[in-house]
């Protein structure tokens, strides 16, 4: 018979828990050589285990909508063109699970498509369609996947789990691949096309992962993933032996992480929004599993729930979603507390966003400062037009970071207005180069160098125990958020200007609108001049400058305006050389042309020190009143004056 690494014999009588009636001649089968009646017994019990025909109509009816693209795409991979991040290659006959097409030697390729997400068109095609050709389809890729792809004999000491040298079985993949198989054999296990033999094999390989993924000595994001999918096989699985030893180490080393890994405020500790969200899936998909099956689910997995569910709440600009930090798009808070309201009812905060506002009651805070993570929000309130602002006051993620202290984002009137570069696929491209740098983001450079904190950065224990060094006030009138940068400047990290940024959001000043000021503080820490440049990039809308004042409109009239006190601004779009600037990435296929976009840059010189005022005016119906802003370069002077195009000059103080 075609077979994983684990022997036949040895999964037969030592893998199987042969306390369960149906199987338990199964070991003395094997161990006088019967595998053929063993294969058979085994097979007969996994499809009656396995037989839901309630939940299969129920998903059927679910598909039915969609069956002309499920067919479009099944029968795409029937003909074995597979896509992994978003390249499609066509292989012939035979598959090599290893191969990489891509014109850059892509590492991801190769990973992403061992995690199998391509076989869910065969599964979710032959589910409504009944066309036996599909699932003879998935046990030929998925035998021909079992020989290639035999498990390594060890998880080697590595922080991302086994050496990164495989192609198949980083514990990352394996993971991944243990919350989408299971759906794949619940359909595929009732067709006559899938054979004792297949059926074996599979659950051969899913023993192996969970051997695999018990030894694994991963952290971060990759260790959630790798045990909720441990505990997945162990819960799911109960005629393994070893399914409750994995059930109960994985809960263990599931409830460990939420101290580890969560900040008290309730941020994951890679500081990005999409690396919490998976994260936190993980732990809902612990919830559910119990839930489904009639069980309480631990109680960590509520508290992880309900304290990482709150971060949206807190983050969340008005139109539901969350900022863009480090490698990870917005997340829509909207979508993710659906399940949390339900969860959660008498959290009426969690059914207000799941409503889009219609039921339950906004936070009884606007603006919010959360003091592990570092991470300010500031907003008038939680309208659809309120005024909104995001600044990162962080320290660098646990992983998946990016070097941008200090970066500023602002969402007003119904539109994001001050953004930034984004994330990219994990490549050397110079695209990936400009998202991770401070350049691609709402920041400062020196003498043309970047922020490098990542360069001394030491991952150590206990770090969602400290809280933030960030000073916070806020009062009816305005907020204030004041954080230093003292990380080094290039590649060396040779360079030190200490960089401090407060961010001010005037909330009710009598005379002016709600708007932001931002002031910069430069001090030098050797006797040499210094070039700085402030980075503010805007959507690619009109775009006009006069003098230090830049503004940016949407065609609706909503835009907002950037006046700075010192400095020289002028406008990039689109700068390939010498360095990237003024872009938004475009994911495609191949080397592309990107989004270019205005991107006003501040540039001056200064010895010792130096402060520059910067006001962010967001603005509607095309008028905006700010015309300049006037302030001392001396770090000591508190005082601002904006200058209104109807030619008043408001005084203010820090």
């Amino acid at each position: 018979m075609i077979t994983t690494k684990l022997s036949d014999v040895e999964f037969f009588s030592s893998c199987i828990n042969t306390d369960i009636p149906e199987l338990s001649n199964i070991s003395f089968l094997a161990k006088n050589g019967d595998i053929s009646e063993a294969t058979h017994v085994f097979a007969g019990y996994i499809r009656n285990f396995l037989k839901n025909e309630s939940e299969m109509a129920k998903r059927k009816q679910g598909l039915l909508p969609s069956y002309d693209t499920l067919k479009k795409e099944a029968e795409r991979v029937k003909g074995h063109t597979l896509i992994s991040c978003r390249v499609p290659y066509t292989f012939g006959d035979v598959i090599d699970w290893e191969f990489n097409p891509t014109y850059n030697n892509y590492k991801e390729w190769p990973w992403v498509l061992n995690r199998h997400f391509d076989w869910s068109h065969l599964a979710n095609y032959y589910l409504v369609s009944g066309d036996e050709s599909f699932a003879f389809e998935w046990a030929s890729q998925f035998l021909s996947w079992a020989v290639q792809a035999q498990c390594p004999d060890d998880v080697l000491d590595h922080p991302n789990g086994s050496v990164r040298e495989t192609k198949c079985w980083r514990t990352l993949e394996a993971a991944i691949r243990m919350t989408c198989w299971p759906g794949y054999i619940e359909i595929f296990s009732q067709s006559p096309s899938v054979s004792d033999d297949v059926i074996t094999v599979f659950f051969k390989s899913v023993c192996e992962h969970g051997r695999h993924l018990s030894k694994s000595v991963s952290e971060r994001n990759f260790l959630i993933q790798e045990m909720s999918s441990l505990a997945a096989i162990g819960f799911l699985y109960p005629f393994f032996k070893e399914s409750s030893a994995w059930l109960c180490y994985a809960n263990k080393r599931l409830e460990e992480q939420v101290s580890v890994q969560v900040y008290p405020d309730g941020m994951h500790y890679e500081m990005t929004m999409a690396y919490h969200n998976d994260c936190l899936h993980r732990y809902y998909d612990i919830y559910n599993m119990y839930v489904s099956a009639g069980k309480e689910p631990p109680r960590y997995v509520i508290r992880a729930l309900e304290l990482m569910y709150g971060t949206y709440v807190k983050t969340s600009r008005p139109d539901f979603f969350c900022p863009t930090m480090n490698d990870g798009d917005g997340v829509r808070a909207d979508v993710e507390l659906l399940a949390a309201a339900k969860i959660f009812p008498e959290r009426e905060d969690f059914r207000y966003f799941a409503t889009h506002r219609a039921e339950g009651k906004a936070p009884q805070f606007d603006s919010c400062f959360m003091e592990y993570s570092g991470i300010v929000a500031m907003r008038s309130g939680w309208s659809e037009n309120a005024v909104w602002a995001y600044m990162d006051a962080s320290p660098l993620g646990y992983g998946h970071h990016h070097d941008d202290r200090h970066n500023i984002q602002m969402y007003a009137y119904g539109h994001e207005l001050l953004i930034e570069a984004g994330n990219f696929d994990y490549d050397t491209s110079e695209m990936r180069r400009y998202v991770t740098s401070c350049r691609g983001h709402n920041c400062s450079r020196i003498d043309g160098l970047e922020q490098n904190m990542r360069k001394s950065y030491k991952r150590v224990p206990g770090v969602t125990s400290v809280k933030s060094d960030t000073r916070w006030f806020s009062s009816e009138n305005r907020d204030v958020a004041e954080s230093d940068y003292t990380g080094g400047y290039g590649e060396e990290q040779l360079l030190y200007v200490d960089w401090t940024r407060k961010l001010i959001f005037l909330k009710n000043e009598s005379g002016l609108p709600p708007m932001f000021v931002v002031i910069d503080r430069f001090k030098a820490k050797d006797d040499k001049t210094h070039d700085y440049e402030l980075i503010w990039h805007m959507h690619d809308n009109p775009t006009t400058l006069f003098r230090n004042t830049v503004t940016n409109v949407f065609p609706d009239g909503v835009g907002m305006t950037v006046s700075s006190s010192d400095g020289n601004i002028s406008v990039a779009r689109g700068v390939k050389k010498p360095v990237f600037q003024g872009w938004l990435p475009k994911f495609g296929v191949g080397d592309v042309e990107h989004y270019p976009i205005p991107t006003a840059l501040n540039k001056g010189r200064f010895s010792d020190f130096r402060r520059i005022v910067t006001v962010l005016e967001p603005f509607e119906n095309g008028r905006s009143v700010v015309d300049s802003v006037e302030a001392s370069s001396d770090i000591e002077n508190k005082g601002f004056t904006v200058v209104l195009k109807d030619g008043k000059h408001i005084d203010l103080t820090e």
